[in-house]
């Protein structure tokens, strides 16, 4: 592949890893003078990013990152993102080169040697795998073809794989997704044959959030992807009644409240990388 800028959508090809992973993007660039800002928004699809020859400054309490061009072209930063209530910034600058792995709910678990609330703390944190993920993903190069970098990375993520189970807690989530986020607690526990209690105790153990948190980003996240999807066929309106809000306000209000803009300013400035749902706001730098 030229060394110029991309950003490019795949699909897993491995029939295990379709199970666990929604999606990739790779995303490069590299020119020198490269400089672009951005937004991500709330999802409960959860993120791994792979940066390589790049200095990541992440500043929590701004909710942004700071990537630059490093000295050192082979370091490797892993970051991961658990992102139910606010917008986060990513500014780059300089040459740069990222791979983002899009997992499906709990995807992640069956990655990682320990339970998700013990290997992360934050939002969005710097992560560590392994070292046989590292040795793996070790030639991974910007130059090289889309489908050898996808080769590669598959190739890493398959040496890591442990099966990860919790049907109980993957039954909850589910039932949340397919209710829209409107479910209520006590109406997952019948179809759990489990208490509140341990609920609550599985969704902070295995997703690092509450029942509630995530109820509202499902809510949150389906409303905003299917206004992208039909912008020119539906009103905001429409968009609150196919998220089950109680009425357009609702809608309104909650988006604000993750955005801090009205879904008419912001929605026309979301762009949609390849045909997944990676909707980056980008900003004038």
């Amino acid at each position: 592949m030229e060394k110029n800028n991309y950003l490019i959508t795949r699909k897993p090809t491995n029939e295990l890893l379709k199970k666990h992973i929604a999606y990739y993007y790779f995303h490069a660039s590299s020119n020198e003078m490269h400089r672009e800002s951005f937004y991500f928004y709330p999802n409960y699809l959860h993120a791994l990013t792979i940066y390589k020859g790049n200095d990541i400054v992440i500043t929590s309490d701004k909710l942004n990152s700071q990537v630059r061009t490093s000295s050192d072209e082979n370091k490797t930063t892993l970051l991961y993102t658990i992102n139910v209530n606010n917008k986060i910034q990513v500014d780059i600058q300089g040459a740069f080169y990222k791979i983002g792995v899009v997992f499906y709910p709990m995807g992640i678990n069956h990655f990682i040697d320990k339970p998700l609330n013990q290997w992360i703390n934050q939002s969005f944190q710097e992560v560590a795998l392994n070292e046989i993920f590292n040795s793996k993903i070790a030639s991974l190069n910007k130059a090289l073809a889309v489908h050898e970098q996808l080769e590669i990375l598959e190739t890493a993520l398959l040496a890591v794989y442990r099966p990860f189970q919790e049907n109980t807690l993957q039954k909850a989530i589910k039932e949340i997704i397919l209710s829209n986020g409107t479910i209520k607690v006590e109406e997952l526990e019948p179809l759990t044959a489990v208490s509140r209690k341990t609920l609550l105790r599985l969704f902070k153990k295995h997703s690092c959030t509450t029942i509630e948190e995530y109820k509202r980003v499902v809510m949150f996240r389906n409303s905003l992807n299917y206004a992208l999807q039909h912008k020119e066929l539906v009103n905001l309106t429409d968009v609150a009644l196919y998220s089950m809000y109680y009425d357009q306000s609702h809608f309104i209000k909650h988006f604000k409240s993750i955005t801090e803009e009205s879904p008419k300013t912001l929605l026309p400035k979301i762009i949609q990388i390849g045909n997944e749902d990676l909707y980056w706001h980008f900003l004038e730098v």
